[in-house]
């Protein structure tokens, strides 16, 4: 009876070591794979400031000044002591003009060659011709602040500063002279407003930044297309607020324009917004002076996509070590509660699934993206120790880790050339320089939901326009009246 008792024991723990067992095999063979994400999340882009100098060197207006003023400045009958004598006078440019900064306003010199001679005198026609003509240099010197008005066009202010006579403008014969510097001043003042209004008007209709701005302003307002799939999706940027401020230093002119946009996603173009009108210009406000530009871009990949592209590169490839191998038949990424999973299912030597899981991040000093604790489960860890092949563990990991890297990276990497597109676009041509610098990606954020990964990229740049030249039209000349 004893015995009897005794084999019923020893054969009561085997059952239950069996049980055990079989329980425990059960459990390692079926990991439980990490509960997957249902929410569908729409991403909210930051608003983008866009700041972009935009600059035209002093020495560039000095040669559309040289342009403007040609040959024959001034022709002018003068009469001189109550009309006894008459002289007919003319300034003609024939020294280039000078355009320099002190980095307040722009001092303009211009020279001039001065002729007169004698019309009538009160010793009579025959005497009058005998009058040596007068020819002497003046040189004028104006300056003026730089503004911009309403419409983006170039606003100056010239006055006369100063002018200097070379030599005394003197008309002689013989023992007779008739000195007319005194004529000549008085009339230099008079016509002054004249010829600085004029210098006024022109350039304020020729120098403009409007034409450059507007197009900086409408083209970011296009769609740029950043997923050429199905589903075909856009990036739209809706400009809402420009500002500007004129800067001088010895060199150039600068235009401080800074403009705010918020990017949205599109599906279909046939519903994009339309480009809003440039705005008149604005002062820009003191906080908002910058040369570099905060943008915030959109991106994304399906996980449709990407398990296409893992099962095409992983899929049926074979892992090997030691005398043990293993195939992997199928991947799938998602996102779970554990991050970004990844479910690898395997042959029949590990008879199971296993699961992968991280948190992808991107890092700012190597401008790369990692998968941060990216590692087995621990059911899947368990199941890899008990048939004895934890060997394979590392090499499927860095496969599967050196293609996440590769496949979320391009998406990452495609960013910055989406606002080198969205800001240079068409700018490159005769009339403007386009540069953008420093092109980095200063932070991305990267969120998981049930069918994408959306990535939200925070670039640095700073970018620059350079006007080349501007159109000259109709030369100035101020003729008697």
């Amino acid at each position: 009876m004893k015995k009897a008792f005794i084999i019923i024991g020893i054969s009561a723990i085997i059952i239950i070591s069996l049980l055990l067992a079989l329980l425990e095999t059960v459990e390692i063979d079926q990991p439980k794979p990490p509960e997957a994400l249902q929410e569908k999340i729409t991403v909210d882009v930051p608003v983008s400031t866009i700041n972009i100098p935009i600059t035209y060197r002093v020495e560039q207006l000095a040669d559309y000044l040289n342009k403007k003023i040609v040959g024959t400045f001034l022709q002018k009958h003068l009469f001189l002591n109550s009309g006894k004598e008459e002289i007919y006078l003319t300034l003609t440019k024939k020294e280039k003009i000078t355009v320099s900064s002190n980095g307040k306003e722009l001092v303009c010199t211009l020279p001039l060659s001065v002729h007169a001679t004698v019309v009538e005198s009160s010793l009579g026609k025959t005497l009058s011709k005998l009058f040596k003509p007068v020819s002497t240099n003046l040189s004028i010197t104006l300056a003026t602040p730089v503004s911009l008005d309403s419409n983006w066009n170039l606003s100056t202010r010239f006055e006369i500063r100063e002018y200097m006579w070379l030599s005394e403008p003197v008309l002689q014969l013989g023992p007779f002279k008739i000195h007319i510097k005194e004529h000549l001043d008085k009339e230099i003042r008079q016509r002054s407003s004249e010829l600085t209004r004029m210098l006024d008007a022109e350039i304020n209709e020729e120098v403009s930044l409007q034409p450059t701005v507007s197009d900086v302003w409408k083209d970011l307002q296009r769609p740029i297309l950043i997923n050429k799939r199905p589903p075909v999706v856009w990036l739209q940027f809706i400009c809402d607020d420009i500002q500007g401020d004129i800067e001088l230093d010895m060199k150039k002119i600068t235009c401080l324009t800074s403009l705010k946009a918020k990017p949205l996603i599109i599906t279909d173009t046939t519903k994009s917004h339309s480009p809003l009108p440039l705005p008149l210009f604005k002062t820009l406000d003191k906080e908002r002076r910058s040369r570099q530009s905060d943008i915030y871009l959109y991106a994304y990949t399906s996980f449709d996509a990407l398990n296409e592209q893992l099962n095409g590169f992983l899929r049926n490839k074979s892992f090997s070590t030691q005398g043990v191998s293993t195939r992997i038949k199928k991947i799938r990424a998602y996102a779970s509660v554990n991050g970004l999973t990844v479910e690898v299912e395997t042959d029949n030597v590990l008879g199971s699934s296993l699961f992968i899981s991280g948190q992808p991040v991107f890092e700012v000093p190597t401008q790369k993206l990692r998968i941060n604790n990216f590692d087995f489960s621990i059911e899947s860890k368990n199941m890899l120790v008990q048939a004895g092949k934890e060997i394979l563990q590392n090499d499927i990991k860095e496969a599967i880790t050196s293609r996440l890297d590769i496949n979320l990276g391009s998406v990452i990497e495609k960013v910055p050339g989406l606002v080198h597109h969205a800001v240079s676009r068409e700018k490159a041509g005769k009339t403007i320089s386009l540069t953008l610098d420093g092109l980095t990606i200063e932070n991305c954020e990267i969120t998981l939901g049930a069918e994408k990964i959306h990535i939200v990229a925070h670039v640095l740049t700073e970018a620059d326009i350079r006007l080349k030249r501007i159109k000259t039209g109709k030369t100035i000349t101020i003729t008697d009246h």
